[in-house]
């Protein structure tokens, strides 16, 4: 029968203040005032997230470093779980339950330098999809989450996860988590729908103080600030009531243009002018990034009185 035990922040906080400021802080310290305990300290997130647009070759792998009271000697094996997190209701809903994914045993770990046993695991995206009963093409999106959990089994039949441990096991020094997001996200080429541009104002009229167009048409010049995130500077914000200056920020979410929370120039009449997207976004083609729309609500507080309004903006490559 397997045993579960619970390491408190109580104990943890013995171990910490047992020692004196000069003292340096080892496995060996730790481990031994623990009693029965173990865990998985990351050492690195290799690959913490699943790309959409290149499934075959995506994969979740992180190197963990296994430690319990007998320096790693306890070690029997390490399974892993995956469930399936829906954060995109536009697709339907599809949340999958935890299944298991693999088992790792004790002889697939080799010594670290810190004497003690270390893994890589590597979980592919092909691999999840299939194992939970996803399908790509109607289920997955920009957005949502594997949720990856790793069980630590020793030998003397002690289990240790996310659920059965507390307080400082999980961070600051063991950095033991046992359950990692997997962001589904879509890689792109940082030289895509970045550079010159030319800024078209399609519609979006901000409706106080006499009426303003939202933007003129302007140059522009795009920065990936990321491989899915995009900043463009805009000097023609409500032209006729400034111009505004300011950073329009958008994000390449596995075919949609999303623009999150902002206050882009930075004007107010109370608190400031926000502007985000509503349930009309653009899209893009990643193999075309030679014209694209970026739709988004302005004013959506009514800081200064206006009704909020949708604004659509063109960008098509000098």
């Amino acid at each position: 029968m397997k045993k579960f035990f619970k390491v408190t922040y109580l104990a943890l906080i013995a171990i910490f203040f047992s020692c004196t400021e000069d003292e340096k802080l080892t496995f060996e310290k730790v481990t031994d005032n623990i009693g029965t305990a173990g865990g998985l300290r990351t050492i690195s997130l290799i690959s913490p997230t699943i790309d959409l647009n290149n499934i075959e070759g995506s994969s979740w792998t992180i190197e963990v470093e296994q430690w319990d009271d007998q320096d790693g000697d306890l070690l029997q094996e390490v399974v892993v779980y995956a469930q399936f997190q829906d954060f995109t209701p536009g697709n339907g809903e599809n949340n999958k339950p935890e299944v298991e994914v693999k088992t790792i045993s004790a002889s697939e770990f080799s010594l670290g330098p810190d004497g003690l046993p270390r893994s890589i695991i590597d979980v592919p995206a092909s691999e999840l999809i299939s194992l939970l009963g996803l399908n790509t093409e109607t289920e997955i999106d920009g957005g949502d989450i594997f949720r990856i959990r790793l069980e630590l089994i020793l030998t003397d039949g002690s289990v240790f996860s996310s659920g059965n441990l507390e307080g400082n096991i999980t961070g600051v020094f063991f950095n033991s988590p046992f359950s990692y997001p997997a962001n589904v996200v879509c890689e792109l080429d940082e030289s895509l729908f970045a550079g010159n541009y030319q800024m078209e104002y399609i519609s979006g009229v901000f409706d106080a103080f006499g009426g303003a167009n939202a933007f003129d048409d302007e140059e522009v010049t795009i920065v990936a600030a990321s491989s899915t995130q995009r900043t463009v500077a805009v000097s023609t914000y409500l032209t006729s009531l400034g111009p505004f200056t300011g950073t329009l920020t958008f994000d390449l979410v596995c075919g949609r243009i999303l623009v999150p929370n902002q206050s882009l120039s930075g004007a107010a009449c109370s608190t400031a002018i926000v502007q985000q997207s509503g349930d009309n976004v653009g899209t893009f083609n990643p193999s075309d990034d030679s014209e694209f729309l970026v739709i988004f609500n302005d004013e959506i507080t009514s800081d200064c009185g206006a009704t909020p309004y949708e604004v659509v903006l063109r960008f098509t490559r000098i």
